[in-house]
């Protein structure tokens, strides 16, 4: 495939966080200038590509840089080395409730998300129908989300994510929102979503999920690819480490 086909490219990505001392007994990371000394590498020269209509599974340990990459793809933080390349709209969902404001409604919400996504205005009515149908919460959309409980919180979240006329979605521990009905919900719009071309990058240990909706797999140790290829084969893997 031509690369100008590819949803994603990914090449050599590499960040380095600096290391300050604070005066106190723990240093802290940073992004910002002034004096350093020392530096934490959180990813070392990540390359992997994704073509439309297929899932990328991110996997490994607590800190070993899955988030860090996600947020480089999302363009929330800056490689130190390599680029990133994607290709059409992109949507993110990085946390449970991601893009919530307590203080308001559930419908106004949808209302300032739809905004910050660059909805167009034309196509804004079709997406608010299409999220508050898929959240299935009815009028609770009209009470501020402060109110609602994890698994409501966390429906809005993902719908509004899922819901956006994007290309490329990025998940990160965001499988398993809502309850067994709401999941089962969200693996019906994965399989869909890719049949159609959208490309996922998904980040989570739930490996049952991800080798289901998964095509390829990234294992991450230390900030390092330990393994790219299949999504059998990544869990293998994954395994490894994890339970070393």
């Amino acid at each position: 495939m031509s690369s100008k086909s590819l949803a994603i490219e990914a090449r050599d990505l590499t960040k380095r966080f600096a290391l300050i001392n604070t005066g106190g007994d723990r240093p802290l990371y940073h992004r910002l200038g002034g004096e350093t000394k020392k530096t934490r590498t959180a990813l070392d020269q990540i390359s992997f590509t994704l073509e439309p209509g297929k899932a990328l599974a991110v996997m490994g340990r607590n800190g070993s840089g899955k988030s860090t990459l996600l947020k480089i793809l999302a363009g929330i933080v800056d490689p130190s080395e390599g680029e990133a390349i994607l290709r059409g709209q992109i949507g993110a969902l990085l946390e449970v409730g991601a893009g919530a404001h307590p203080d308001l409604t559930g419908w106004e919400n949808l209302r300032l998300v739809a905004r910050l996504l660059h909805v167009p205005t034309d196509k804004r009515d079709e997406y608010y129908d299409r999220t508050a149908a898929f959240s299935a919460l009815g009028d609770k959309l009209n009470e501020p989300t402060r109110w609602y409980s994890a698994g409501q919180y966390a429906r809005l979240g993902f719908s509004m994510a899922a819901m956006a006329p994007t290309d490329i979605l990025l998940i990160d521990e965001a499988l398993g929102a809502g309850d067994a009905a709401f999941q089962l919900k969200c693996f019906d719009f994965f399989y869909a979503a890719k049949a159609q071309g959208k490309a996922f990058v998904m980040v989570s240990h739930a490996t049952a999920v991800l080798r289901d909706l998964c095509d390829d797999g990234l294992v991450l140790n230390d900030g390092k690819s330990l393994y790219s290829g299949p999504i059998d084969t990544a869990i293998e893997h994954y395994d490894r480490i994890a339970f070393s």
